[in-house]
């Protein structure tokens, strides 16, 4: 009798109630109207996981970064490729985002690097900024700005390829046939070498040489000895 009283006591005991969550974290749990959130209060939600704040996040910046890398790059494919690599990394790295942290400074830290990032890339990729003026099947025979006005419409590259021609046109030939060869025809040494008959190890130090006068005279960086394989 006294084990079956004791065993429906226990069996009315209710369980414990668990602890109420921190305040904090309760704040930040509560339902709140996104477009009404502070950026810092969207990043903390962003931060417990919530992909709808940091969208609204995106909405609001979006416009304002593609406009920083655009007036830092110049190039349209590069501002938006860069420019979605910044918010890529921006929600990767929210866990680093330390609260009351201004966000328009974090996330446009992360924009910045990465721009300055893409521009040294860009001084040093001569070879890469050659190629972008997609020249490959264009005759380069002729005036530079005629063979600009054949390549392209848009009269900013073309001012581009003209200047870029021009400065072609002013190198040693050695160095100009390697470049037009390697470059715009994209041959490798070996291809290269069995045309011209010049050891690649020769081609080589002629592609480097001409791709650093070339750097000069429009403006880039000395560039360090690329090579193609």
């Amino acid at each position: 009798m006294q084990q079956r009283q004791a065993e429906k006591g226990k069996s009315s005991r209710k369980p414990p109630k668990p602890a109420p969550p921190p305040a904090e974290v309760a704040d930040e749990l509560k339902p709140v109207v996104l477009g009404r959130a502070s950026d810092e209060d969207l990043m903390r939600r962003t931060q417990l996981g919530d992909k709808s704040a940091f969208s609204q996040l995106y909405e609001r910046y979006s416009a304002s970064v593609l406009s920083y890398l655009y007036r830092m790059l110049g190039n349209l494919e590069d501002v938006e490729s860069i420019g979605q690599e910044v918010f890529l990394r921006a929600f990767r790295f929210a866990p680093t985002y330390r609260y009351p942290q201004k966000f328009s400074t974090w996330l446009f830290t992360i924009t910045r690097n990465l721009a300055i990032n893409q521009s040294r890339r860009r001084k040093r990729s001569p070879i890469r900024n050659l190629t972008e003026l997609n020249l490959e099947g264009i005759d380069m025979s002729g005036d530079p700005y005629q063979v600009a006005t054949r390549a392209t419409d848009n009269v900013e590259k073309q001012e581009e390829i003209t200047r870029v021609l021009k400065a072609l046109d002013g190198l040693p030939t050695d160095q100009k046939e390697v470049i037009v060869l390697g470059v715009f025809q994209d041959l490798s040494y070996a291809e290269m070498e069995a045309i011209t008959g010049t050891k690649a190890v020769t081609l080589r130090s002629r592609m480097f040489h001409g791709l650093r006068r070339l750097a000069r005279v429009t403006g880039g960086e000395e560039v360090d000895d690329e090579t193609k394989e």
